[in-house]
């Protein structure tokens, strides 16, 4: 297959996902040549047997499959497992993009690594270069940009040249922030080396959640998240050591983020282990 389009739920049922919606809705026509459709559960709850059919019947791809694990495997696992089933291209989405002919069309153009216009409420918000929103489209600095994994086309030729230097693509041992970061710090690390074409071309609507309104849990949940990012960030990426990396934990905890203290056995485990707990 030339081009496989990954979909990650968890928490939708099939036909919830603004996703693959959007995808039903465009013409079969309009799908690159040689697509197959990937869409990966994981979970809490089962695909019932009418959705994986609904799925399956989905027009206009040579391949539709079906994956499920109900545990929540960490997205850089998902998205390494992917790729490992050999198509040219790999196209990754959350659950909530909307997917319009505009993408599509983008994707009749080549390049190492193909990343579009993301808008969230109504303006771009991805991706960002030189620390600065990108707001049209072309070529871009890859030793410079960042940008969020939904929508993200990435060539099997670049994947192996990451894998070759790091044992894997996504790096793994990161779980859900944090995976598109350390995905893009390792292109600009391979780019300051060699040759990375980045081309940014079309548009997507994308539901980020740093724009919707959240529960003080919520709120709370993403930010214990991030603090995970942050350490290990600075472990993998940053070259701080974990002594220095346990002076900026302390740091954080006499400040006024007293809340990690109720994390702070998974916060420890984590500067050890060099991974987050779930990956």
């Amino acid at each position: 297959m030339r081009t496989l389009f990954l979909v990650v739920l968890y928490g939708l049922r099939s036909e919830e996902s603004a996703t693959l919606n959007s995808l039903r809705a465009q013409s079969p026509a309009s799908l690159p040549a040689d697509s197959a459709l990937l869409v990966w559960n994981n979970g809490p709850r089962s695909l019932e047997a009418g959705e994986r059919q609904a799925l399956l019947a989905a027009p206009g791809w040579g391949r539709v499959l079906i994956e499920e694990d109900l545990d929540n495997p960490p997205l850089s696992r998902v998205y390494n497992q992917a790729l490992r089933l050999g198509a040219e291209r790999l196209v990754i989405f959350d659950q909530d993009t909307v997917v319009d002919e505009r993408y599509l069309q983008a994707l009749t153009q080549r390049a190492d690594l193909l990343v579009p216009l993301v808008l969230g409420a109504g303006a771009v918000r991805y991706p960002h270069q030189y620390k600065a929103v990108v707001t049209e489209e072309g070529l871009l600095d890859p030793q410079a940009t960042v940008t969020i994994s939904s929508g993200l086309c990435l060539s099997q030729g670049l994947a192996q040249r990451i894998a070759a230097r790091h044992g894997d693509v996504f790096d793994e041992r990161f779980a859900l922030y944090g995976v598109d970061v350390s995905f893009f710090l390792r292109v600009q690390a391979l780019a300051r080396e060699e040759p990375v074409e980045l081309l940014c071309a079309g548009m997507l609507d994308h539901s980020l959640s740093e724009l919707e309104a959240e529960t003080p849990a919520q709120r709370r949940f993403r930010d214990v998240e991030k603090f995970y990012v942050a350490l290990l960030l600075r472990l993998h990426y940053k070259g701080a050591s974990r002594g220095k990396v346990l002076r900026y934990l302390g740091r954080q905890l006499l400040g006024n983020r007293l809340y990690l203290y109720g994390v702070l056995p998974r916060m420890l485990r984590t500067v050890f282990s060099g991974r987050h707990p779930r990956a």
